[in-house]
Formats: structure tokens, C-alpha cells, sequence
């Protein structure tokens, strides 16, 4: 658990992650998931928090210095970055409601 960013642990910054995605739960871009229908719908609603939770279990798989994790972190952090470059264009090609 010697791992850390800006003299932070990783495992500090994973609960912070975890933390950021429960707020999500909550609040969400609403006024353009009501006409949202199907993947849009799923993409707008959800794809946020999820990317919180892959970067929260990034930070914990780098920080608890098990087998490879550095590789793995790396990996599931790219993978919330495109879910989150999906929920930006998603957002980006919505209709307001309103």
C-alpha cells in the first residue's frame, strides 16, 4: 500500500472515486435522459458513475500492489476512459428537454 499520487495512497483516491460515484447515482443529466430512449438512455444515465467505479478500482487494484496490477489499473483506466469519451459524445448529441 506504498503507492501514491500527489503523497496521497491509491487506496485514499479509490474511496474518493467510490465516493464521486455514489453523488452520480443522483445526479445525472435528467433534462436529456427524459426523451432518451434504449442505449442513449443507459448511456446517459449511467455510463458517469461507471466510469467513477473503474477509476475507483483502478486506483485500489495499483495501490494494494497485487500481481500485475500496475498493468491491470492501466488497463481498466483506459477502459473508463472511453466510457466516458462514449457518455461525453452521447451528452454532446442529446436534445435538451426543455
Amino acid at each position: 500500500m506504498g503507492e501514491k499520487l500527489f503523497g496521497i495512497p491509491l487506496v485514499v483516491w479509490s474511496l474518493l472515486c467510490f465516493g464521486i460515484a455514489v453523488i452520480w447515482i443522483y445526479v445525472w443529466p435528467s433534462d436529456r435522459v427524459v426523451e432518451s430512449t434504449g442505449a442513449r438512455y443507459l448511456i446517459l444515465r449511467w455510463s458517469h458513475f461507471v466510469v467513477w467505479v473503474l477509476l475507483g478500482l483502478a486506483a485500489l487494484v495499483a495501490g494494494l500492489n497485487v500481481a500485475d496490477g500496475a498493468k491491470m489499473a492501466k488497463a481498466v483506466a483506459l477502459v473508463s476512459l472511453a466510457v466516458y469519451l462514449i457518455f461525453l459524445g452521447t451528452l454532446a448529441t442529446s436534445r435538451r428537454v426543455g
